[in-house]
């Protein structure tokens, strides 16, 4: 059976209105799992102030970290588009029991891009290979962009692992690629703009930039929830 046909204003309008719906929930989550670390880091280390090897187990726990909030509120998510919301103190215990499938997907997707990251370190500017190392690299991304996007919900909800969680993703999002390109692009764009201000704001106090950390980790998490559901649920 083919999946439903992918409303973009719809799927915004719905992540919008979960975000204010289970602000308690994710805002929990994200205040324990993005928000602390954010802080503890700043506080320990205001200038960045510890070695390379030191600063890669960091910003991997952070990572990990951030990776677990995505999948837990995925769970929730889902639920509360499905009919069953969940109150805030089952939000969270909910989704992180139920956290683990996801996490494996994220770790792996996130594997991935460091080693897209890696390879484009040997793309040298100004030279054919490079720019067609540069090209390839671009080209897989949206490709993953808009095939894998409900991965993590997937993962979460049909207790998958992490292969059959991006075939079924892919499956999903046949015939939907175009919109939910179209739909990653505009949110990233955006949260882009939000990190290049944030950025330039040189007096930023720390809590808000973790705050946007929390903004920017819950959109990761709930977008792909809202196709995921979208996808699979009838409207």
């Amino acid at each position: 059976m083919q999946a439903a046909r992918l409303d973009i204003g719809l799927a915004l309008r719905q992540s919008f209105q979960a975000l204010r719906a289970d602000a308690l929930g994710i805002g929990k989550g994200g205040l324990l799992l993005v928000v602390l670390p954010s802080l503890l880091v700043r506080l320990l280390a205001p200038e960045g102030g510890y070695g390379p090897d030191v600063a890669t187990l960091v910003t991997t726990l952070r990572a990990v970290l951030a990776m677990l909030f995505v999948s837990l509120v995925s769970w929730g998510v889902v639920a509360r588009l499905a009919g069953l919301p969940l109150p805030p103190e089952a939000f969270f215990a909910q989704g992180l029991r139920r956290a683990q499938p996801g996490l494996k997907v994220a770790l792996l997707v996130g594997a991935a891009i460091v080693f897209g990251l890696i390879l484009r370190l040997f793309a040298t500017h100004g030279t054919p290979a490079g720019f067609m190392l540069q090209t390839l690299l671009l080209t897989l991304g949206l490709w993953a962009l808009c095939t894998l996007m409900p991965a993590v919900p997937v993962a979460v909800v049909e207790r998958l692992g992490p292969v059959d969680a991006l075939k079924r993703a892919a499956a999903l999002t046949a015939g939907n690629r175009d919109r939910t390109l179209l739909l990653g692009l505009l949110l990233a764009l955006v949260i882009g703009i939000g990190a290049l201000l944030i950025s330039r704001a040189t007096d930023a106090a720390p809590a808000l930039e973790a705050a946007f950390e929390l903004l920017a980790w819950g959109v990761a998490a709930i977008v792909p929830s809202v196709v995921y559901a979208g996808l699979r649920i009838p409207q």
